[in-house]
Protein backbone atom coordinates (compact mmCIF):
# COMPACT_ATOMS: atom_id res chain seq x y z
CA UNK A 1 0.00 0.00 0.00
CA UNK A 2 1.20 3.69 -0.80
CA UNK A 3 -0.06 4.80 2.35
CA UNK A 4 -0.31 3.46 6.26
CA UNK A 5 -3.36 1.77 7.29
CA UNK A 6 -5.59 3.34 9.62
CA UNK A 7 -8.64 3.31 11.60
CA UNK A 8 -11.17 5.80 10.13
CA UNK A 9 -15.12 6.61 10.93
CA UNK A 10 -17.12 9.29 9.91
CA UNK A 11 -18.65 11.45 12.04
CA UNK A 12 -21.68 13.71 11.37
CA UNK A 13 -21.30 16.86 12.41
CA UNK A 14 -24.03 20.23 12.24
CA UNK A 15 -22.40 23.62 11.77
CA UNK A 16 -24.72 26.72 12.60
CA UNK A 17 -23.49 30.72 12.49
CA UNK A 18 -24.31 33.38 14.83
CA UNK A 19 -26.47 35.70 12.98
CA UNK A 20 -28.41 32.26 11.56
CA UNK A 21 -28.00 32.31 8.05
CA UNK A 22 -27.17 29.46 5.88
CA UNK A 23 -24.04 28.55 6.84
CA UNK A 24 -23.32 25.89 3.83
CA UNK A 25 -21.06 27.99 1.72
CA UNK A 26 -18.18 29.25 4.49
CA UNK A 27 -18.28 25.55 6.21
CA UNK A 28 -17.47 25.04 2.57
CA UNK A 29 -14.29 27.26 2.61
CA UNK A 30 -13.00 26.31 5.58
CA UNK A 31 -12.98 22.51 4.67
CA UNK A 32 -11.42 23.09 1.25
CA UNK A 33 -8.70 25.33 2.63
CA UNK A 34 -7.56 22.82 5.16
CA UNK A 35 -8.26 20.15 2.58
CA UNK A 36 -10.70 17.89 4.51
CA UNK A 37 -11.96 14.96 2.34
CA UNK A 38 -15.18 15.49 4.15
CA UNK A 39 -19.09 15.49 2.30
CA UNK A 40 -22.06 18.41 3.28
CA UNK A 41 -25.45 17.22 2.71
CA UNK A 42 -26.97 19.75 0.43
CA UNK A 43 -29.57 20.81 2.56
CA UNK A 44 -30.45 22.45 5.56
CA UNK A 45 -32.47 22.21 8.53
CA UNK A 46 -34.19 24.89 10.99
CA UNK A 47 -34.19 24.68 15.04
CA UNK A 48 -36.01 27.86 16.02
CA UNK A 49 -34.67 30.30 14.18
CA UNK A 50 -31.29 29.15 13.59
CA UNK A 51 -30.32 27.71 10.02
CA UNK A 52 -27.67 24.61 10.63
CA UNK A 53 -26.40 22.38 7.95
CA UNK A 54 -24.88 18.45 8.20
CA UNK A 55 -21.44 17.86 7.49
CA UNK A 56 -19.63 14.15 7.28
CA UNK A 57 -16.03 14.56 9.01
CA UNK A 58 -13.60 11.95 8.60
CA UNK A 59 -12.10 11.30 12.71
CA UNK A 60 -9.17 8.54 12.88
CA UNK A 61 -9.74 6.25 15.67
CA UNK A 62 -7.73 8.47 18.21
CA UNK A 63 -9.48 11.22 17.64
CA UNK A 64 -7.70 13.18 14.87
CA UNK A 65 -9.59 14.75 11.60
CA UNK A 66 -8.22 13.44 8.43
CA UNK A 67 -6.73 16.21 5.50
CA UNK A 68 -4.80 16.10 2.47
CA UNK A 69 -1.26 17.10 1.69
CA UNK A 70 0.37 19.38 -1.12
CA UNK A 71 0.95 16.15 -2.65
CA UNK A 72 -2.79 14.35 -2.32
CA UNK A 73 -1.41 12.39 0.45
CA UNK A 74 -3.99 11.75 3.80
CA UNK A 75 -2.28 13.02 6.89
CA UNK A 76 -3.51 12.92 10.47
CA UNK A 77 -2.22 16.09 11.67
CA UNK A 78 -5.53 18.24 12.20
CA UNK A 79 -7.26 17.93 15.44
CA UNK A 80 -10.75 18.41 16.47
CA UNK A 81 -10.18 21.51 18.40
CA UNK A 82 -8.16 23.49 15.71
CA UNK A 83 -11.24 22.42 13.28
CA UNK A 84 -13.33 23.63 15.37
CA UNK A 85 -11.47 27.06 15.80
CA UNK A 86 -11.07 27.50 11.71
CA UNK A 87 -14.73 27.35 12.29
CA UNK A 88 -14.92 29.58 15.09
CA UNK A 89 -12.54 32.20 12.70
CA UNK A 90 -15.55 32.66 10.19
CA UNK A 91 -18.37 32.92 13.17
CA UNK A 92 -19.62 29.38 12.49
CA UNK A 93 -20.00 27.17 15.47
CA UNK A 94 -19.07 23.23 14.35
CA UNK A 95 -21.07 20.88 17.08
CA UNK A 96 -18.17 17.80 16.26
CA UNK A 97 -18.50 15.43 19.52
CA UNK A 98 -15.25 13.90 18.52
CA UNK A 99 -12.96 14.31 21.96
CA UNK A 100 -16.16 14.36 24.23
CA UNK A 101 -15.41 18.35 24.91
CA UNK A 102 -18.37 19.68 23.54
CA UNK A 103 -20.05 21.39 26.55
CA UNK A 104 -23.59 21.60 26.27
CA UNK A 105 -23.99 25.30 27.11
CA UNK A 106 -21.42 28.08 27.51
CA UNK A 107 -21.05 29.91 31.21
CA UNK A 108 -22.31 32.61 29.93
CA UNK A 109 -25.33 31.35 28.66
CA UNK A 110 -25.50 29.59 31.57
CA UNK A 111 -25.59 33.17 33.66
CA UNK A 112 -27.98 34.60 31.10
CA UNK A 113 -30.26 31.39 31.35
CA UNK A 114 -30.10 31.40 35.43
CA UNK A 115 -31.30 35.64 35.48
CA UNK A 116 -34.54 34.48 33.66
CA UNK A 117 -37.44 35.35 35.68
CA UNK A 118 -41.15 35.42 35.30
CA UNK A 119 -42.37 38.99 35.10
CA UNK A 120 -46.35 38.08 34.46
CA UNK A 121 -47.36 35.86 36.35
CA UNK A 122 -51.15 36.39 35.11
CA UNK A 123 -50.32 35.38 31.67
CA UNK A 124 -48.03 31.99 32.70
CA UNK A 125 -50.74 29.69 32.98
CA UNK A 126 -51.99 30.91 29.11
CA UNK A 127 -48.58 30.32 28.32
CA UNK A 128 -48.03 26.85 30.10
CA UNK A 129 -51.18 25.58 27.94
CA UNK A 130 -49.77 26.36 24.72
CA UNK A 131 -46.49 24.89 25.66
CA UNK A 132 -48.48 21.54 26.47
CA UNK A 133 -50.29 21.64 22.94
CA UNK A 134 -47.17 22.20 21.03
CA UNK A 135 -45.61 19.43 23.06
CA UNK A 136 -48.51 16.89 22.36
CA UNK A 137 -48.90 17.62 18.76
CA UNK A 138 -45.65 16.74 18.47
CA UNK A 139 -45.72 14.06 20.09
CA UNK A 140 -48.92 12.84 17.87
CA UNK A 141 -48.34 9.86 16.17
CA UNK A 142 -48.41 10.64 12.19
CA UNK A 143 -50.34 8.43 9.85
CA UNK A 144 -48.00 6.41 7.74
CA UNK A 145 -48.79 4.45 4.20
CA UNK A 146 -47.27 1.21 4.98
CA UNK A 147 -46.37 -1.28 1.69
CA UNK A 148 -44.70 -4.64 2.95
CA UNK A 149 -43.52 -6.89 -0.08
CA UNK A 150 -42.64 -10.66 1.69
CA UNK A 151 -43.87 -14.02 1.21
CA UNK A 152 -46.93 -13.86 3.67
CA UNK A 153 -50.14 -14.94 2.79
CA UNK A 154 -54.16 -13.47 3.35
CA UNK A 155 -54.28 -15.13 6.18
CA UNK A 156 -51.69 -12.22 7.55
CA UNK A 157 -53.79 -9.32 6.05
CA UNK A 158 -56.69 -10.61 7.68
CA UNK A 159 -54.97 -10.43 10.99
CA UNK A 160 -53.55 -7.15 10.40
CA UNK A 161 -56.57 -5.49 9.99
CA UNK A 162 -58.08 -6.89 12.64
CA UNK A 163 -55.12 -5.57 14.78
CA UNK A 164 -55.22 -2.20 13.56
CA UNK A 165 -58.44 -1.63 12.57
CA UNK A 166 -57.73 -0.35 9.21
CA UNK A 167 -57.86 -1.84 5.47
CA UNK A 168 -55.37 -3.89 4.60
CA UNK A 169 -54.95 -4.61 0.74
CA UNK A 170 -53.35 -8.19 -0.37
CA UNK A 171 -52.23 -8.75 -3.91
CA UNK A 172 -49.71 -11.48 -4.99
CA UNK A 173 -47.38 -12.29 -7.83
CA UNK A 174 -45.34 -15.18 -8.01
CA UNK A 175 -44.39 -16.29 -4.40
CA UNK A 176 -44.29 -12.85 -3.25
CA UNK A 177 -47.31 -10.58 -1.90
CA UNK A 178 -47.94 -7.06 -1.10
CA UNK A 179 -50.26 -5.69 1.85
CA UNK A 180 -50.74 -1.86 2.69
CA UNK A 181 -52.61 -0.03 5.24
CA UNK A 182 -52.49 3.17 6.89
CA UNK A 183 -51.19 2.75 10.42
CA UNK A 184 -49.06 4.75 12.97
CA UNK A 185 -45.93 2.60 13.64
CA UNK A 186 -44.28 -0.30 10.97
CA UNK A 187 -45.37 -3.79 11.12
CA UNK A 188 -42.35 -5.29 10.01
CA UNK A 189 -41.69 -6.76 13.48
CA UNK A 190 -45.05 -8.72 13.11
CA UNK A 191 -43.31 -12.04 11.96
CA UNK A 192 -46.09 -15.28 11.91
CA UNK A 193 -43.87 -17.73 10.16
CA UNK A 194 -39.68 -17.99 8.71
CA UNK A 195 -41.03 -18.75 5.68
CA UNK A 196 -42.96 -15.42 4.92
CA UNK A 197 -39.11 -13.68 5.13
CA UNK A 198 -37.67 -11.43 4.62
CA UNK A 199 -40.31 -8.52 5.07
CA UNK A 200 -38.94 -5.62 3.11
CA UNK A 201 -41.36 -2.17 4.45
CA UNK A 202 -41.61 0.94 2.79
CA UNK A 203 -43.24 3.56 5.62
CA UNK A 204 -44.19 6.45 3.52
CA UNK A 205 -45.06 9.69 5.68
CA UNK A 206 -45.45 13.22 4.48
CA UNK A 207 -42.28 14.48 5.84
CA UNK A 208 -40.43 11.20 5.51
CA UNK A 209 -40.07 7.62 4.50
CA UNK A 210 -38.11 5.16 5.57
CA UNK A 211 -37.63 0.88 5.01
CA UNK A 212 -37.71 -1.50 7.54
CA UNK A 213 -36.03 -4.83 6.46
CA UNK A 214 -36.42 -8.00 8.73
CA UNK A 215 -34.83 -10.97 8.08
CA UNK A 216 -35.50 -13.37 10.79
CA UNK A 217 -38.65 -14.42 13.21
CA UNK A 218 -37.25 -12.89 16.12
CA UNK A 219 -38.44 -9.24 14.82
CA UNK A 220 -34.81 -8.20 14.56
CA UNK A 221 -35.38 -5.77 11.92
CA UNK A 222 -32.85 -2.94 10.31
CA UNK A 223 -33.95 0.58 9.08
CA UNK A 224 -33.26 1.95 5.76
CA UNK A 225 -33.47 5.43 4.70
CA UNK A 226 -32.64 6.07 1.13
CA UNK A 227 -32.77 9.45 1.23
CA UNK A 228 -30.28 10.18 4.20
CA UNK A 229 -27.41 10.50 2.11
CA UNK A 230 -29.26 11.43 -1.08
CA UNK A 231 -27.19 14.59 -1.72
CA UNK A 232 -24.72 14.41 -0.03
CA UNK A 233 -21.10 15.54 -2.48
CA UNK A 234 -17.78 15.88 -1.73
CA UNK A 235 -16.40 19.22 -0.74
CA UNK A 236 -13.44 18.39 -2.47
CA UNK A 237 -13.02 17.18 -6.05
CA UNK A 238 -12.75 13.67 -5.82
CA UNK A 239 -11.26 13.94 -9.87
CA UNK A 240 -8.49 16.32 -9.04
CA UNK A 241 -6.66 13.78 -6.47
CA UNK A 242 -3.80 12.49 -8.36
CA UNK A 243 -2.91 9.83 -5.74
CA UNK A 244 -5.70 6.93 -7.11
CA UNK A 245 -5.51 5.62 -3.82
CA UNK A 246 -6.52 8.63 -1.61
CA UNK A 247 -9.09 9.09 -4.27
CA UNK A 248 -10.55 5.80 -3.60
CA UNK A 249 -10.38 6.25 0.22
CA UNK A 250 -12.09 9.76 -0.21
CA UNK A 251 -14.76 7.99 -2.29
CA UNK A 252 -15.68 5.43 0.05
CA UNK A 253 -16.37 7.00 3.15
CA UNK A 254 -18.88 8.98 1.54
CA UNK A 255 -20.57 6.08 0.30
CA UNK A 256 -19.82 3.44 3.02
CA UNK A 257 -19.23 5.59 6.37
CA UNK A 258 -22.69 5.21 7.27
CA UNK A 259 -21.97 1.43 7.95
CA UNK A 260 -25.17 0.72 5.33
CA UNK A 261 -23.13 -1.75 3.07
CA UNK A 262 -21.86 -3.59 5.61
CA UNK A 263 -25.67 -4.05 7.03
CA UNK A 264 -26.56 -5.19 3.49
CA UNK A 265 -23.93 -7.73 3.55
CA UNK A 266 -25.36 -9.17 6.94
CA UNK A 267 -28.94 -8.80 5.41
CA UNK A 268 -27.69 -10.93 2.51
CA UNK A 269 -26.08 -13.45 4.03
CA UNK A 270 -29.77 -14.67 5.66
CA UNK A 271 -31.61 -13.61 2.40
CA UNK A 272 -31.33 -13.52 -1.36
CA UNK A 273 -30.00 -9.78 -2.11
CA UNK A 274 -28.38 -7.86 -4.88
CA UNK A 275 -26.10 -6.06 -2.41
CA UNK A 276 -24.66 -3.52 -4.91
CA UNK A 277 -28.03 -2.63 -5.97
CA UNK A 278 -29.43 -1.95 -3.03
CA UNK A 279 -26.23 -0.10 -2.11
CA UNK A 280 -26.67 2.39 -5.14
CA UNK A 281 -29.71 3.33 -3.85
CA UNK A 282 -28.59 4.38 -0.58
CA UNK A 283 -25.25 6.38 -1.95
CA UNK A 284 -24.88 10.04 -2.77
CA UNK A 285 -26.66 10.96 -6.11
CA UNK A 286 -23.21 13.07 -6.84
CA UNK A 287 -21.17 9.92 -6.32
CA UNK A 288 -23.04 6.86 -8.68
CA UNK A 289 -26.22 6.67 -6.68
CA UNK A 290 -30.00 6.38 -8.03
CA UNK A 291 -31.20 9.26 -9.08
CA UNK A 292 -34.36 10.60 -7.95
CA UNK A 293 -36.49 9.88 -4.88
CA UNK A 294 -39.05 7.29 -5.79
CA UNK A 295 -36.73 5.32 -8.45
CA UNK A 296 -34.18 5.05 -5.08
CA UNK A 297 -36.47 3.25 -3.24
CA UNK A 298 -38.02 1.27 -5.89
CA UNK A 299 -34.09 0.54 -6.89
CA UNK A 300 -34.03 -0.58 -3.17
CA UNK A 301 -37.15 -3.18 -3.45
CA UNK A 302 -36.23 -4.61 -6.42
CA UNK A 303 -32.42 -5.56 -5.19
CA UNK A 304 -34.46 -8.25 -3.36
CA UNK A 305 -36.51 -9.93 -6.39
CA UNK A 306 -39.91 -8.40 -5.95
CA UNK A 307 -41.87 -8.37 -9.08
CA UNK A 308 -41.63 -5.51 -10.85
CA UNK A 309 -45.71 -4.89 -10.83
CA UNK A 310 -45.72 -5.49 -6.91
CA UNK A 311 -43.75 -2.38 -6.95
CA UNK A 312 -45.74 -0.11 -9.55
CA UNK A 313 -48.40 -0.92 -7.51
CA UNK A 314 -47.15 0.06 -4.11
CA UNK A 315 -46.73 3.23 -5.74
CA UNK A 316 -49.66 3.93 -7.55
CA UNK A 317 -51.71 5.43 -5.22
CA UNK A 318 -54.47 6.74 -7.64
CA UNK A 319 -55.74 3.67 -8.79
CA UNK A 320 -58.42 1.41 -7.10
CA UNK A 321 -56.70 -1.56 -4.98
CA UNK A 322 -56.13 -4.47 -7.13
CA UNK A 323 -56.56 -7.94 -5.19
CA UNK A 324 -58.10 -8.37 -2.14
CA UNK A 325 -59.06 -6.25 0.72
CA UNK A 326 -59.53 -7.01 4.34
CA UNK A 327 -61.61 -5.10 6.49
CA UNK A 328 -61.60 -4.95 10.19
CA UNK A 329 -63.58 -7.25 12.36
CA UNK A 330 -63.38 -8.84 15.77
CA UNK A 331 -61.09 -11.53 16.82
CA UNK A 332 -63.42 -14.32 17.05
CA UNK A 333 -64.54 -13.70 13.05
CA UNK A 334 -60.54 -13.45 12.11
CA UNK A 335 -60.43 -16.75 13.64
CA UNK A 336 -63.63 -18.73 11.84
CA UNK A 337 -63.03 -16.81 8.64
CA UNK A 338 -59.05 -17.90 8.72
CA UNK A 339 -60.22 -21.42 9.41
CA UNK A 340 -62.79 -21.34 6.53
CA UNK A 341 -60.34 -20.35 4.43
CA UNK A 342 -57.98 -23.11 4.57
CA UNK A 343 -54.35 -23.69 4.87
CA UNK A 344 -53.71 -22.33 1.27
CA UNK A 345 -54.30 -18.42 3.01
CA UNK A 346 -52.49 -19.21 6.21
CA UNK A 347 -49.10 -20.79 4.35
CA UNK A 348 -46.30 -18.65 3.22
CA UNK A 349 -46.70 -18.38 -0.70
CA UNK A 350 -43.20 -20.21 -0.95
CA UNK A 351 -44.74 -22.83 0.77
CA UNK A 352 -48.09 -23.71 -1.31
CA UNK A 353 -46.58 -26.15 -3.38
CA UNK A 354 -45.46 -28.73 -0.42
CA UNK A 355 -47.22 -31.76 -0.28
CA UNK A 356 -49.52 -31.10 2.67
CA UNK A 357 -50.68 -27.61 1.53
CA UNK A 358 -51.35 -28.88 -1.97
CA UNK A 359 -53.79 -31.81 -0.46
CA UNK A 360 -55.20 -29.51 1.58
CA UNK A 361 -56.01 -27.29 -1.13
CA UNK A 362 -56.86 -29.89 -3.31
CA UNK A 363 -59.48 -30.87 -0.85
CA UNK A 364 -60.43 -27.06 -0.27
CA UNK A 365 -61.61 -27.11 -4.21
CA UNK A 366 -63.40 -30.57 -3.61
CA UNK A 367 -65.86 -29.96 -0.41
CA UNK A 368 -67.83 -32.79 -1.60
CA UNK A 369 -65.28 -35.02 -1.41
CA UNK A 370 -64.00 -33.18 2.33
CA UNK A 371 -67.10 -33.55 3.66
CA UNK A 372 -67.34 -37.18 3.21
CA UNK A 373 -63.61 -38.21 4.42
CA UNK A 374 -64.83 -35.56 7.65
CA UNK A 375 -68.00 -37.60 8.12
CA UNK A 376 -66.11 -41.01 8.39
CA UNK A 377 -63.83 -39.32 10.39
CA UNK A 378 -66.84 -38.44 12.35
CA UNK A 379 -67.89 -42.50 12.50
CA UNK A 380 -64.71 -43.46 13.50
CA UNK A 381 -64.54 -41.26 16.57
CA UNK A 382 -67.88 -42.45 17.44
CA UNK A 383 -67.15 -45.87 17.10
CA UNK A 384 -63.82 -45.29 19.36
CA UNK A 385 -66.09 -43.75 22.04
CA UNK A 386 -68.15 -46.73 22.05
CA UNK A 387 -66.18 -49.38 21.85
CA UNK A 388 -62.89 -49.08 23.84
CA UNK A 389 -61.34 -46.99 26.89
CA UNK A 390 -58.45 -45.61 28.42
CA UNK A 391 -56.61 -43.74 25.53
CA UNK A 392 -58.15 -45.10 22.68
CA UNK A 393 -61.44 -43.57 24.09
CA UNK A 394 -59.51 -40.47 24.43
CA UNK A 395 -58.56 -40.38 20.89
CA UNK A 396 -61.93 -41.17 19.85
CA UNK A 397 -63.28 -37.85 21.72
CA UNK A 398 -60.96 -35.62 19.88
CA UNK A 399 -61.60 -37.33 16.60
CA UNK A 400 -65.21 -36.35 17.30
CA UNK A 401 -64.61 -32.73 18.36
CA UNK A 402 -62.40 -32.06 15.27
CA UNK A 403 -64.97 -33.52 12.63
CA UNK A 404 -67.73 -31.37 13.89
CA UNK A 405 -65.60 -28.67 13.44
CA UNK A 406 -64.79 -29.38 10.15
CA UNK A 407 -67.84 -30.54 9.10
CA UNK A 408 -68.78 -26.62 10.26
CA UNK A 409 -66.89 -25.37 7.84
CA UNK A 410 -66.64 -27.77 4.72
CA UNK A 411 -70.79 -27.00 5.02
CA UNK A 412 -69.60 -23.46 5.72
CA UNK A 413 -67.64 -23.50 2.12
CA UNK A 414 -70.18 -25.55 0.34
CA UNK A 415 -72.67 -23.00 0.70
CA UNK A 416 -70.80 -20.03 0.06
CA UNK A 417 -69.31 -22.02 -3.32
CA UNK A 418 -73.23 -22.20 -4.43
CA UNK A 419 -73.62 -18.37 -3.89
CA UNK A 420 -70.70 -17.49 -5.55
Amino acid sequence: MLQNSFGVHVSYASVDRGDGSDPRAAAVGVLARLRVPAGLRDATGEWGDQQEAVLAIPVTDDGRVLTLSADDRVEQSLTAGALRAAFQEQHLTLWLDVDGDLATLSDEDADRDDDVQVTDEAALPAEVESEALLDAAAFEAPAVRVSTFSHRGPAVARILATAFGVPVDHRESGDWSLQQLEASEPTGYWVTSRGDLPLVELNRAESASWFIVTTDAGGGAVPFWTDAERDTRAVLDIDAITVPETAEIYRRLLTEGDGSRDELAEIAARVALDVDAAHRALMPESLGGVVGERERQQAFIAAFGVPSDLIDAAFDDSAAPVGRRFVPVGWGTALRETAIAGMGEVVSLTRRSRPLARLAEGMRRRPVWALALTLSELGAGVWAISRSRGVVKGLGALLVIDALIDVAIWVTRIRRGRRG
